[in-house]
């Protein structure tokens, strides 16, 4: 009896020390040697894992290492390869969730006609454009689309005419800013000197156009309350070492999916001190930037107190992709993303015409660009 117990507890212990990263190192006598764990997983799935150029298993996979410093490459037919430097420590588990994306993305007109000055709401789910002429299956005027339903079906999702042309008003005359919720869009024109308050919720007659010109700086201070409450709202989730440079004025500002992570705009320059006396073990070691640069953009984690320089005011149209890790942003005349710490920086998309503007489906699956016509871009797999 004492002696299956025995082996029983010596089988726990042992099968605990393996499970902490511990193997037998028999060109050394048979000791244990103290070795970490890279978990590699991939979407999509079975994806090959390369290791110091070395291939040596698949995603979905977990393998001991020795710690130290590795090149780790994550590559599969048909996607842009994913590549970084990690650092493995002994007992603890290095985890990537590498998101793939297409090599050929899947380009496709949403608009059979031209379109002209498209604008986005603030956080980039929403956009108004102009068709100036009548078509077959299109009229003039205002257009609304919204992919928040991307992900059902491509038809399904259509842009939406807010209001038609007339005789009396060429809504592509006017100037467009949303109301800080996206539920109403105010259009002004100086030429006439009227300004008209537009529902997004309802359907526009006429009698939803009024002109609201004697109320206008009444709206436009409640839109600042409602502005600055919804930033306060955002500057509660992040230290206060880091809200010191972000300006009440800026435009950027945006949390993760996940809400672990903050893109910002810094206010100032100055240094970013560290708000954890000892960083936690499972820390990135990516190299990171705690010099800050006025107008820079960066993206600060909350879990591991790092901050990391993304780039300079050259970037456009810079928002995060729903559902991932990954910043998405126009520069030139090409859309690319970038991961959250600054790597893998890819480019996605390049043409010979202006990005006016971009959005992302949802499901972060989609890119939607705004260029001489509206046009989806599939970019990773669902």
């Amino acid at each position: 009896m004492f002696s299956v117990l025995s082996i029983v507890l010596c089988g726990t212990l042992l099968i605990s020390i393996f499970a902490r990263g511990y193997r037998l190192d028999t060109d050394n006598g048979f000791k244990l040697k103290a070795t970490g764990l890279l978990s590699a997983t991939s979407k999509p799935k079975s994806a090959k894992v390369y290791i110091n150029d070395i291939l040596t298993t698949a995603t979905d996979d977990t393998i001991n290492l020795p710690p130290g410093e590795y090149r780790l490459q994550i590559s599969k037919d048909g996607y842009l390869p994913w590549n970084k430097t990690i650092k493995i420590q002994k007992e603890l588990v290095y985890q990537t969730e590498t998101q793939l994306f297409r090599a050929a993305p899947d380009l496709k007109t949403i608009t059979p006609t031209i379109i002209s000055h498209s604008f986005l709401n603030q956080d980039a789910t929403k956009i108004i454009f102009f068709i100036a002429s009548t078509s077959a299956t299109q009229k003039a005027g205002l257009y609304l689309f919204e992919p928040s339903e991307y992900i059902i079906q491509f038809s399904d999702n259509l842009p939406k005419l807010l209001i038609a042309n007339s005789s009396t008003i060429d809504w592509s005359k006017y100037t467009y800013q949303f109301s800080p919720n996206s539920k109403q869009l105010l259009a002004s024109s100086k030429n006439f000197l009227v300004n008209y308050l537009l529902p997004l919720d309802q359907t526009i007659t006429s009698k939803n156009i009024i002109d609201i010109t004697p109320k206008l700086v009444e709206i436009k201070k409640q839109w600042e309350n409602d502005r600055l409450q919804i930033l306060k709202t955002k500057m509660e989730k992040i230290p206060k070492i880091v809200s010191d440079f972000v300006s009440t004025s800026s435009s950027i500002l945006a949390l993760s999916s996940d809400e672990n992570k903050i893109l910002y705009q810094a206010s100032q320059s100055g240094s970013l001190l560290s708000v954890m006396g000892t960083p936690p073990p499972t820390q990135s070691t990516q190299a990171q930037t705690r010099d800050i640069k006025k107008d820079f953009y960066y993206v600060y984690d909350l879990k591991d107190d790092t901050n990391y320089s993304i780039g300079d005011s050259s970037l456009s149209s810079i928002v995060w992709l729903p559902n991932s890790n990954y910043l998405l942003f126009t520069q030139n005349k090409s859309v690319s993303v970038v991961e959250y710490d600054n790597t893998n920086r890819l480019t996605l998309y390049t043409g010979n015409n202006i990005i006016k503007n971009i959005l992302p489906s949802s499901d972060g699956n989609k890119i939607i660009l705004a260029l001489d016509k509206l046009y989806s871009l599939t970019i990773r797999d669902r």
